[in-house]
């Protein structure tokens, strides 16, 4: 033991169990502090940490209760025994957690490994814990780093002053005054996690004040750092809106998706349609496995191929002769006939079957004719030849039936249909294959039909809710966003991460990318963060050199649109979330979870998270829940978080090396989310309360 030690030993152990000990304090210590070569130090506090020597390495052991035995000295008066208990034997009951090795033969600077494999003999001295200590149990030691730009010329000694940081502080020890909790770096943003607590408790504020932290790196700017925000409750809007000031080299681009809060600095929101893959389709439309997705796999694949600048009239020449033969032979009215072929060949046509192609009849005899000659009987028409005529209405029937079907199902001279392909395939749904949003109705009623034509009579009834909610979303103002036909998915892609290309380089230019969703339904929200989510997954994936440009998503209110749902037949598209927390960190790719029921939560997503900022949880299901999902986690812990007051957290993770609670470093300014002063809104004069409105 050095001098030091000996000058701030403060007790022995007295008792050794399998998981605890039991350590006497010193007589003369009647305070539970006392004052070393430093400071004055109190080391009885719960979750506080001591020491106790062993060899040339010291065990770190967690203070769980402190207690009392009464010295067996008599008494004159109870008065007298009552103040006497400063005399009497003090305990701390301690739990063993890991060990301080020495990192180099001097003594100087130690490594923390967390786990004890050795137990101390009886009457071990026991010593409370200095700063430097803590920073080797938190691994907070030498944070900064030279960035050398030159090395070559600088060889050892680098006159360059730009700073690399490895820690992040994210508040104050509630345990050690004054004494800063960090986070490493690139274990909380290099990984998956989760900040987890009860509305009001501080979760917006804490992500708040981490990322202005960062902010306040400015000799050596995290300019290559991206945050992507899908922000629910428009709260970070405020939070980060003096971030540029604060740091010049860092950006922050706004989206919205309410008009109202459209400006300079709050851009428009748009998700073009044809962006969403079939998946997204089946959220969006909720349409049911067994007969709708077909359906609508069929219709958006037919929307896309008609739309198309490609080549690809043999498929739609079957298709329209398939379904256009189907109706003239079903069982409806010759009008209602008529204005169903009308409205397809108005919307789908191809350069052999459109309203005005012309044609040749063949008569009975197998002549060819300019005239229409149904039956032999029948008067001679002298109508053009082409489709439209051939519609014409007399007596209640179509004049040109048998014609137009023949047209349509006529052969070569191989005995081969001209139109009607025997092995066809329909077209399978690529998505950034643009088209418009008010062709996905009719092209719906082409592919019910196309199935009619195969025997499917009842097809139309299963799929009448699905075509409702095509109608519904085509009608409804705050589905705007989303009926787009411009678009560029390469220029989307990049000023979703950030990035704007310049020449031949692509250069990096906001850092925070807000996505303001407050001003929508959670049926929109869950929709455009699954295809949000999907699109920047495939941008990580595509960068060249592979994880070099990391992403952080923060989804704030999760349990929202990231559900643990499993009788919910559309999670396939949120299902990217799942698969973005199980292998997003091979591309760079990381979530930050926030929520207020993590008992709702993906439980896929939670278990990848490598750590937890956890705030006051009262619900037991979501204690139960967080227990579940992190069973490293002591009961100790789990019983501090209901009581954890508004503005403190536990976290506990990769990041940190040992759980510890901290109250949050102060957010300014901060997010758009504070408590109503309802005494203040209360009790006020009658003719001074005015509503406005935004």
């Amino acid at each position: 033991m050095t001098k030091d030690d000996k000058q701030r030993v403060i007790g022995k152990v007295v008792a050794i169990n399998s998981d605890r000990f039991t350590i006497e304090l010193l007589s003369g210590i009647d305070n539970f502090n006392i004052s070393g070569f430093d400071d004055i130090n109190y080391f009885a506090q719960l979750n506080s940490y001591v020491i106790l020597p062993y060899q040339n390495y010291y065990l770190v052991a967690e203070v769980s209760g402190v207690r009392e035995r009464d010295l067996n000295v008599p008494f004159s008066n109870p008065t007298e025994q009552m103040l006497s208990k400063v005399k009497s034997g003090k305990f701390l009951e301690v739990l063993p957690i890991g060990t301080l090795k020495p990192k180099d033969n001097n003594n100087t600077e130690y490594d923390f490994e967390f786990g004890v494999s050795v137990f101390p003999a009886l009457y071990t001295d026991t010593l409370y814990i200095k700063e430097s200590e803590l920073d080797s149990i938190f691994n907070v030691r030498n944070q900064e780093v030279i960035v050398c730009e030159t090395p070559e010329k600088c060889k050892n000694k680098c006159h360059y002053t730009n700073k690399r940081y490895k820690t992040l502080s994210i508040g104050k020890s509630t345990i050690f005054p004054d004494y800063d909790i960090k986070i490493d770096i690139d274990k909380f943003f290099g990984g998956h996690s989760a900040i987890l607590g009860n509305t009001g408790s501080g979760k917006s504020c804490t992500i708040s004040s981490m990322i202005q932290g960062l902010a306040n790196y400015n000799k050596y700017s995290p300019c290559g750092s991206t945050f992507i925000f899908f922000d629910v409750n428009g709260e970070y809007q405020k939070a980060f809106s003096k971030i540029e000031s604060l740091n010049s080299e860092l950006r922050v681009r706004n989206f919205s998706l309410d008009k109202d809060r459209f400006d300079n600095n709050v851009k428009k929101f748009v998700l073009p349609h044809w962006f969403l893959n079939i998946d997204e389709w089946v959220l969006l439309l909720q349409a049911s496995e067994k007969t709708q997705i077909p359906i609508l796999r069929s219709a958006l694949g037919l929307a896309s191929i008609f739309e198309s600048k490609e080549d690809v009239s043999e498929l739609k020449n079957h298709i329209l002769a398939t379904c256009i033969t189907q109706i003239l032979r079903d069982e409806t009215s010759s009008p209602s006939k008529k204005d169903r072929i009308i409205s397809i060949l108005q919307k789908f046509n191809t350069s052999d079957i459109f309203l005005e192609k012309e044609f040749e009849y063949i008569n009975l005899e197998g002549e060819a004719t300019d005239r229409v000659i149904i039956d032999p009987r029948a008067r001679p028409s002298s109508l053009p030849c082409n489709i439209r005529n051939c519609l014409t209405i007399h007596f209640g029937e179509i004049k040109g039936l048998d014609h137009l079907i023949y047209y349509l199902e006529q052969k070569d001279e191989d005995g081969q249909h001209l139109f009607i392909t025997e092995f066809f395939k329909m077209p399978i749904y690529e998505s950034y294959k643009k088209f418009s949003f008010n062709i996905i109705e009719d092209a719906i009623d082409l592919a019910l039909l196309y199935e009619e034509a195969h025997g499917n009579r009842q097809i139309r009834d299963y799929c009448s809710s699905l075509i409702t909610r095509v109608k519904s979303i085509k009608d409804r103002p705050d589905f705007s966003f989303f009926r787009q036909k411009r678009g560029d998915i390469n220029l989307y892609k990049r000023k979703l991460v950030g990035l704007l290309k310049k020449e031949d380089n692509v250069l990096k230019q906001k850092q925070i990318v807000i996505i303001d969703l407050s001003s929508v339904e959670d049926e929109i929200v869950e929709v455009i963060s699954c295809v949000l989510a999907r699109i920047i997954y495939e941008s990580v994936k595509e960068i060249f050199p592979r994880n070099s440009f990391p992403i952080n998503l923060v989804l704030e209110e999760a349990h929202r649109y990231i559900g643990n749902d499993s009788h919910n037949q559309f999670l396939k598209a949120n299902r990217i979330f799942e698969r973005i927390a199980k292998e997003g960190r091979k591309f760079g790719l990381f979530l930050l979870v926030s929520s207020q029921r993590p008992s709702e939560l993906s439980k896929t997503v939670l278990s990848q998270c490598n750590n937890f900022i956890v705030h006051r949880i009262q619900n037991p299901e979501d204690l139960s829940h967080i227990r579940q999902i992190t069973p490293h986690i002591s009961e100790t812990i789990l019983r501090r978080m209901p009581s954890i007051p508004t503005q403190h957290a536990l976290i506990f993770g990769h990041a940190v090396n040992l759980p510890t609670t901290f109250k949050v470093n102060n957010a300014d300014p901060l997010p758009f989310s504070e408590n109503n002063k309802v005494s203040e809104n209360w009790f006020k004069p009658i003719d001074s309360i005015i509503i406005n409105k935004k």
